[in-house]
């Protein structure tokens, strides 16, 4: 099955990533796949195809390494590009809290599942994507708007949980699924 780590976001969160999306896609007429509301979600490592057994570790290694951590806010703010807002491929917003929990989390866990034959991680950044770029119209208009967006507040929750989640390719986009979660 194809796996992912991931923070889901709340509610109001997603409502405000879908006002933006709006701003976006009414300002440009750019052929953008914008990502559905419930499919939005912080990912904190992606695994790819893994067996039951994977599975099991991976859960295992999760489930310990939370012990260390509580419950913790974060704001979800900014609205940029990869591989910048002149070139946009991805578009995203990105996450702030306090103490770089989040970045802590991602470093220690990213070490663990190196252990098990996972690839590290070279650089991460936290971040929502929010669309796909497939071909873009006008280039000085999209980078403006991406610019005007750059400072986006989209609001402020509390992280309670993280979740192993399976992606389902489909013709119609991503099926995700919750196959377990960890509180914290």
């Amino acid at each position: 099955m194809r796996t992912f780590l991931a923070i889901e976001l709340e509610q109001h969160i997603k409502d405000k990533i879908n006002e933006t999306q709006e701003i976006i896609r009414d300002c440009d007429s750019s052929k953008i796949k914008y990502v559905e509301s419930e499919n939005m979600h912080l990912t904190l490592k992606f695994f790819g195809e893994i067996d039951d057994a994977t599975l099991e570790k991976i859960a295992y290694i999760v489930a310990n390494s939370l012990e260390n951590y509580d419950k913790y806010s974060l704001k979800v703010v900014n609205v940029g590009a990869f591989p910048n807002i002149y070139r946009p491929r991805v578009i995203w917003t990105g996450i702030k809290d306090k103490n770089n929990v989040t970045v802590k989390l991602i470093k220690e866990l990213d070490n663990k599942f190196n252990k098990i034959g996972f690839k590290k991680e070279k650089d991460y950044v936290p971040h929502i994507t929010i669309g796909r770029v497939k071909n873009i119209d006008d280039k000085e208009k999209l980078s403006q708007t991406l610019k005007k967006l750059s400072r986006q507040y989209h609001g402020k929750m509390e992280v309670k949980k993280i979740c192993i989640k399976s992606s389902t390719l489909t013709p119609d986009g991503p099926i995700y699924e919750n196959i377990r979660e960890f509180d914290l």
